[in-house]
Protein backbone atom coordinates (compact mmCIF):
# COMPACT_ATOMS: atom_id res chain seq x y z
CA UNK A 1 0.00 0.00 0.00
CA UNK A 2 3.04 2.15 -0.16
CA UNK A 3 3.30 5.07 -2.71
CA UNK A 4 -0.23 5.57 -2.80
CA UNK A 5 -0.07 8.99 -4.98
CA UNK A 6 -0.06 8.86 -8.39
CA UNK A 7 0.37 11.42 -10.91
CA UNK A 8 1.51 14.05 -7.73
CA UNK A 9 -1.69 13.81 -6.46
CA UNK A 10 -2.79 12.42 -2.78
CA UNK A 11 -5.90 9.56 -3.63
CA UNK A 12 -9.14 11.15 -2.44
CA UNK A 13 -8.11 14.54 -2.60
CA UNK A 14 -9.92 17.60 -2.86
CA UNK A 15 -8.93 19.32 -6.65
CA UNK A 16 -10.37 22.92 -7.07
CA UNK A 17 -12.53 24.06 -10.04
CA UNK A 18 -15.34 25.44 -11.48
CA UNK A 19 -17.60 22.49 -12.91
CA UNK A 20 -20.91 21.89 -12.76
CA UNK A 21 -20.09 19.25 -10.07
CA UNK A 22 -18.01 21.23 -8.49
CA UNK A 23 -20.90 23.57 -8.11
CA UNK A 24 -23.64 20.87 -6.97
CA UNK A 25 -24.71 21.24 -3.12
CA UNK A 26 -22.60 18.84 -1.10
CA UNK A 27 -25.94 17.02 -0.08
CA UNK A 28 -26.88 16.52 -3.81
CA UNK A 29 -23.67 14.59 -4.48
CA UNK A 30 -23.87 12.57 -1.83
CA UNK A 31 -26.96 11.05 -2.75
CA UNK A 32 -25.52 10.76 -6.11
CA UNK A 33 -22.74 8.47 -4.49
CA UNK A 34 -25.27 6.86 -2.57
CA UNK A 35 -27.30 5.71 -5.65
CA UNK A 36 -24.25 4.43 -7.83
CA UNK A 37 -23.26 2.46 -4.82
CA UNK A 38 -27.25 0.85 -4.54
CA UNK A 39 -27.45 0.19 -8.16
CA UNK A 40 -24.54 -2.06 -8.18
CA UNK A 41 -26.79 -4.15 -6.20
CA UNK A 42 -28.51 -5.11 -9.79
CA UNK A 43 -25.99 -7.02 -11.49
CA UNK A 44 -23.13 -6.21 -14.07
CA UNK A 45 -25.34 -4.27 -16.28
CA UNK A 46 -26.15 -1.76 -13.59
CA UNK A 47 -22.53 -1.48 -13.10
CA UNK A 48 -21.45 -0.73 -16.34
CA UNK A 49 -23.85 2.17 -16.68
CA UNK A 50 -22.65 3.12 -13.39
CA UNK A 51 -19.13 2.99 -14.40
CA UNK A 52 -20.13 5.05 -17.40
CA UNK A 53 -22.49 7.80 -15.80
CA UNK A 54 -19.46 8.14 -13.28
CA UNK A 55 -16.28 8.86 -16.28
CA UNK A 56 -18.18 11.30 -17.89
CA UNK A 57 -18.62 13.09 -14.83
CA UNK A 58 -15.08 12.31 -14.25
CA UNK A 59 -14.51 13.89 -17.72
CA UNK A 60 -16.52 16.94 -17.34
CA UNK A 61 -14.84 17.97 -13.91
CA UNK A 62 -11.62 17.98 -15.47
CA UNK A 63 -10.38 14.54 -13.78
CA UNK A 64 -9.00 11.94 -16.29
CA UNK A 65 -10.55 8.72 -15.52
CA UNK A 66 -7.88 6.04 -14.47
CA UNK A 67 -7.47 9.10 -11.68
CA UNK A 68 -9.86 7.65 -9.53
CA UNK A 69 -8.09 4.65 -9.10
CA UNK A 70 -5.25 6.18 -7.47
CA UNK A 71 -4.46 4.04 -4.28
CA UNK A 72 -6.50 1.28 -5.03
CA UNK A 73 -3.49 -1.20 -5.62
CA UNK A 74 -3.88 -2.84 -2.00
CA UNK A 75 -7.55 -3.20 -2.92
CA UNK A 76 -7.43 -4.45 -6.66
CA UNK A 77 -4.46 -7.15 -4.78
CA UNK A 78 -6.98 -8.57 -1.93
CA UNK A 79 -10.09 -8.45 -4.73
CA UNK A 80 -8.01 -10.81 -7.16
CA UNK A 81 -7.36 -12.98 -4.23
CA UNK A 82 -10.19 -13.43 -2.83
CA UNK A 83 -11.85 -14.07 -6.73
CA UNK A 84 -9.20 -16.42 -7.27
CA UNK A 85 -9.96 -18.44 -3.73
CA UNK A 86 -13.27 -18.58 -4.96
CA UNK A 87 -12.77 -19.60 -8.51
CA UNK A 88 -10.23 -22.36 -7.56
CA UNK A 89 -12.35 -23.44 -4.74
CA UNK A 90 -8.88 -24.86 -2.69
CA UNK A 91 -8.42 -26.89 -5.68
CA UNK A 92 -5.92 -25.39 -8.66
CA UNK A 93 -6.77 -28.21 -11.05
CA UNK A 94 -10.22 -26.92 -10.78
CA UNK A 95 -11.77 -23.22 -11.88
CA UNK A 96 -15.35 -22.83 -10.91
CA UNK A 97 -16.07 -20.52 -14.20
CA UNK A 98 -19.68 -19.62 -12.20
CA UNK A 99 -17.50 -18.49 -9.60
CA UNK A 100 -15.20 -16.62 -11.44
CA UNK A 101 -18.13 -14.44 -12.96
CA UNK A 102 -19.69 -13.23 -9.93
CA UNK A 103 -16.05 -12.66 -8.40
CA UNK A 104 -15.35 -10.26 -11.19
CA UNK A 105 -18.73 -9.01 -11.29
CA UNK A 106 -17.80 -8.22 -7.16
CA UNK A 107 -14.62 -7.05 -7.49
CA UNK A 108 -15.91 -4.89 -10.51
CA UNK A 109 -19.07 -3.11 -8.26
CA UNK A 110 -15.97 -2.54 -5.34
CA UNK A 111 -14.54 -0.90 -8.01
CA UNK A 112 -17.04 1.18 -9.52
CA UNK A 113 -17.86 2.15 -5.46
CA UNK A 114 -13.95 3.23 -5.06
CA UNK A 115 -13.67 5.39 -7.72
CA UNK A 116 -17.10 6.92 -7.44
CA UNK A 117 -15.91 7.68 -3.50
CA UNK A 118 -12.86 9.42 -5.09
CA UNK A 119 -14.79 11.43 -7.94
CA UNK A 120 -17.04 12.94 -4.72
CA UNK A 121 -14.24 13.45 -2.70
CA UNK A 122 -12.55 14.91 -5.21
CA UNK A 123 -15.05 17.72 -6.24
CA UNK A 124 -16.62 18.13 -2.48
CA UNK A 125 -15.15 20.29 0.53
CA UNK A 126 -16.05 19.01 3.80
CA UNK A 127 -17.41 22.28 4.67
CA UNK A 128 -19.82 22.30 1.23
CA UNK A 129 -20.87 18.70 2.49
CA UNK A 130 -21.72 19.70 6.28
CA UNK A 131 -23.34 22.61 5.23
CA UNK A 132 -25.71 21.03 3.28
CA UNK A 133 -26.19 17.97 5.65
CA UNK A 134 -26.96 20.71 8.41
CA UNK A 135 -29.63 22.35 6.30
CA UNK A 136 -31.08 19.08 5.76
CA UNK A 137 -31.21 17.94 9.14
CA UNK A 138 -32.57 21.71 9.86
CA UNK A 139 -35.53 21.03 7.22
CA UNK A 140 -36.58 17.96 9.25
CA UNK A 141 -35.94 19.20 13.19
CA UNK A 142 -37.87 22.15 11.84
CA UNK A 143 -39.00 24.75 14.71
CA UNK A 144 -37.51 22.28 17.32
CA UNK A 145 -34.17 22.77 16.03
CA UNK A 146 -34.66 26.80 16.07
CA UNK A 147 -35.77 26.62 19.45
CA UNK A 148 -32.58 24.81 20.69
CA UNK A 149 -29.48 25.89 19.14
CA UNK A 150 -27.32 23.86 21.57
CA UNK A 151 -29.14 20.26 19.60
CA UNK A 152 -28.80 22.02 16.09
CA UNK A 153 -25.78 20.58 13.58
CA UNK A 154 -25.02 17.84 15.71
CA UNK A 155 -25.95 14.76 13.06
CA UNK A 156 -24.45 16.54 9.94
CA UNK A 157 -21.33 17.46 12.12
CA UNK A 158 -21.15 13.91 13.05
CA UNK A 159 -21.79 12.57 9.42
CA UNK A 160 -19.61 15.01 8.25
CA UNK A 161 -16.61 14.38 10.56
CA UNK A 162 -17.42 10.51 9.83
CA UNK A 163 -16.42 11.19 6.12
CA UNK A 164 -13.83 13.30 6.39
CA UNK A 165 -11.74 10.73 8.05
CA UNK A 166 -11.68 8.77 4.60
CA UNK A 167 -9.18 10.95 2.61
CA UNK A 168 -7.64 11.71 5.71
CA UNK A 169 -6.52 8.31 5.80
CA UNK A 170 -5.01 8.73 2.38
CA UNK A 171 -2.93 12.27 3.56
CA UNK A 172 -2.05 10.83 6.64
CA UNK A 173 -0.37 7.14 4.55
CA UNK A 174 0.95 9.49 2.06
CA UNK A 175 2.77 11.19 5.22
CA UNK A 176 4.39 8.27 6.93
CA UNK A 177 5.27 6.75 3.35
CA UNK A 178 7.45 9.50 2.83
CA UNK A 179 9.05 9.65 6.00
CA UNK A 180 9.41 5.77 5.70
CA UNK A 181 10.99 6.48 2.54
CA UNK A 182 13.61 9.02 3.91
CA UNK A 183 14.42 6.54 6.50
CA UNK A 184 16.04 3.91 3.57
CA UNK A 185 13.44 1.37 4.30
CA UNK A 186 13.31 -0.88 1.67
CA UNK A 187 10.91 -3.85 0.31
CA UNK A 188 6.61 -3.60 0.00
CA UNK A 189 6.26 -5.86 3.17
CA UNK A 190 8.80 -4.10 5.57
CA UNK A 191 7.54 -0.52 4.44
CA UNK A 192 3.59 -1.60 5.04
CA UNK A 193 4.74 -3.10 8.31
CA UNK A 194 6.23 0.27 9.27
CA UNK A 195 3.69 2.62 7.97
CA UNK A 196 0.46 0.34 9.56
CA UNK A 197 1.54 1.33 13.01
CA UNK A 198 1.91 5.19 12.27
CA UNK A 199 -0.52 5.91 10.15
CA UNK A 200 -3.20 3.56 12.90
CA UNK A 201 -1.71 5.72 15.48
CA UNK A 202 -1.83 9.20 14.14
CA UNK A 203 -5.62 8.42 13.12
CA UNK A 204 -6.36 7.88 16.62
CA UNK A 205 -4.47 11.10 17.55
CA UNK A 206 -6.38 13.16 14.93
CA UNK A 207 -9.32 11.93 15.98
CA UNK A 208 -8.68 12.46 19.76
CA UNK A 209 -7.25 16.13 18.92
CA UNK A 210 -10.84 16.47 17.24
CA UNK A 211 -12.98 15.37 20.08
CA UNK A 212 -10.67 17.55 22.54
CA UNK A 213 -11.81 20.91 19.63
CA UNK A 214 -15.30 20.37 19.64
CA UNK A 215 -15.26 20.40 23.47
CA UNK A 216 -13.15 23.39 23.76
CA UNK A 217 -16.10 24.80 21.75
CA UNK A 218 -18.67 23.36 24.20
CA UNK A 219 -19.78 20.42 21.66
CA UNK A 220 -20.40 16.88 22.13
CA UNK A 221 -21.10 14.73 19.81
Amino acid sequence: MAGLKTGGRTPWSYRSGTSFLHRLPGGIKLLFLLALSMSLLFGLPAAGCAAAFLYVCAACAGIKPWELFSGSKPLLVMLAAVTAARALKINPLSVGVEDLKSGLVFSAGILVSFSSSSLFFAVTTMTELRRSLETVELFFHGPAARRNPGKRGRLSLALALMLGFLPRFFELWENAAVSVKARACTGKIKTITAILPLVTERMIEAAAETAEALEARGLTL
